[in-house]
């Protein structure tokens, strides 16, 4: 049975120390059609349309955000400030890193190719489930680990396997 791609604009919401860090550099490159990149200014964010991405090298806990209640959160699973955040918040982490503990991983990495792996289910946009899968990937240019994992949790969220399979962001 083919799989739906989530069609609406989604709002990827960077609460970072550094918002023009090298992880907004990375989410930028997602399709500009599909993702919009945010910063938390006036304005509700959209329910079932928004995505926070936590910095890895978030230092300090975020103040008042108003976000979406039980919105997904792309994190760093050994980012401490990250994980308190979420939890405080009531979001729905997507662990990120290098980790077996970590719900999104690369199983393999070189400079033309990745190998992303989710590790255990999680939920889409649109509330149908992805179940653990491997991805493979080709790249277009030198990647950091955690930028790359973030954009490819962004893609699982909005599609499935199918919408990092299509996207040409890599």
């Amino acid at each position: 049975m083919p799989q739906k791609v989530v069609c609406f604009v989604i709002v990827l919401l960077l609460l970072s120390d550094s918002p023009r860090g090298r992880l907004a550099g990375a989410l930028e490159l997602l399709p500009r059609d599909r993702f919009l990149l945010a910063d938390n200014g006036p304005g509700p964010l959209p329910p079932g349309r928004t995505v926070v991405v936590l910095d890895d090298r978030l230092a300090s806990l975020p103040g008042r955000v108003d976000i979406p209640a039980r919105c997904p959160a792309i994190l760093s699973g050994q980012c401490q400030a990250a994980a308190q955040y979420a939890q405080r918040a009531g979001l729905l982490p997507l662990d990120c890193g290098l980790s077996l503990r970590d719900t999104l991983t690369l199983s393999s990495s070189t400079e033309s190719s990745a190998v992303v792996s989710l590790q255990r289910p999680v939920a889409r946009l649109d509330g149908e489930m992805v179940e653990p899968v491997e991805v493979p990937l080709a790249l277009t240019r030198r990647w950091e680990p955690f930028p790359l994992l973030c954009c490819a949790g962004a893609l699982l969220l909005a599609g499935g396997p199918a919408a990092l399979l299509e996207a040409r962001s890599f």
